[in-house]
């Protein structure tokens, strides 16, 4: 997941060999539970990846989608 700004999604595909899609979120709850529901993880490991983005003063965070 990305902080940084775009102008479009040519700028993004252009920064990312393997850029598939851009979604833009409004809150925190909004990436929670999209990735909740993409990924199919559980409420608890959604929250850690949450937690893990907000805590984080990077502007990239990869998130873990791995189901455990």
């Amino acid at each position: 997941m990305s902080r940084k700004q775009y102008s479009d999604w040519r700028e993004i595909q252009d920064e990312y060999d393997d850029y598939m899609a851009s979604v833009g979120f409004e809150t925190l709850l909004d990436v929670q539970n999209y990735i909740k529901m993409d990924y199919k993880l559980t409420a608890d490991k959604a929250q850690k990846e949450i937690n893990k983005l907000n805590e984080s003063s990077n502007d990239i965070v990869e998130i873990d989608t791995k189901i455990i």
